[in-house]
């Protein structure tokens, strides 16, 4: 099952294919792809790898195209369970582009004092404006993990290769540690096809991308030439045949 195989979409909008669909803000998301597979994936002895080197009682975690907040909850969850011992304050904030998703999120956060959604476009400045705001009320300069599940394909389709690129510069950037799930080639394939079945505008840069059929090995080779991270560790396919790539800054000398 693709991203693009959901019933509805958060717009509203009714297609002759509900799929079709240009940024990925399904509505009914989790649905199809329960956030309880995403953390069984996830290893459990990574998340104190940066904390040896840059201590700290509190840890902060971002996750970029939250939905509507269902991953967001269990991943604070999973961590405060994981990291039990060492009892850091753990906060998280979800960034979604679709105001309809957040506030969804936003209407069931039984935690707003460790979890905060904002909807926001993540290459946009005020975004990155918003995020080191965060980050100084926690008296921090980087996120110590941010989430990147299935979102790299729909940054690539809109904004092409160079967008892939900045986007994940921006990710390094205030990050400690990376975690990021591509989507295969298949998916860019059904993507595109559902919106040209549905009699809309293709994505224009489809063609134009250079950074084609193996898109896991294009952007271990962007977090490893551009942006100076280092794999930490690659899982296992999950029941729909996704990895997850765990990389992490390179320790200064």
């Amino acid at each position: 099952m693709s991203d693009s195989d959901v019933v509805e979409k958060s717009d509203g909008e009714e297609k002759t294919d509900p799929g079709a669909i240009r940024h990925g803000n399904f509505m009914n998301y989790y649905q199809f792809h329960p956030a309880e597979g995403r953390v069984r994936q996830l290893p459990r002895g990574v998340w104190q790898r940066q904390r040896v080197a840059h201590p700290a009682r509190k840890y902060a975690g971002l996750d970029v195209g939250c939905n509507a907040g269902d991953l967001t909850y269990i991943l604070r969850d999973f961590l405060e369970e994981t990291m039990s011992r060492d009892q850091p304050e753990i906060s998280l904030i979800g960034v979604d582009l679709d105001p309809i998703l957040i506030e969804k999120a936003r209407e069931r956060n039984s935690r707003p004092d460790r979890v905060t959604f904002e909807c926001l476009d993540f290459l946009s400045e005020d975004c990155g404006e918003m995020l080191r705001r965060y980050l100084m009320q926690l008296n921090k300069t980087r996120f110590d993990v941010v989430f990147c599940f299935s979102i790299t394909m729909w940054i690539h389709l809109n904004h092409g290769d160079d967008g892939l690129e900045e986007f994940l510069r921006k990710v390094c950037e205030l990050a400690e540690m990376i975690i990021v799930e591509p989507q295969p080639w298949r998916c860019y394939k059904n993507a595109s096809r559902r919106l040209r079945r549905a009699k809309l505008e293709d994505f224009p840069l489809l063609k134009e991308l250079k950074y084609t059929r193996n898109p896991v090995k294009h952007i271990e080779d962007i977090l490893r030439r551009l942006c100076d991270f280092q794999r930490v560790t690659v899982t296992a396919g999950n029941e729909w045949g996704r990895m997850l790539l765990i990389y992490e800054r390179k320790q200064e000398s």
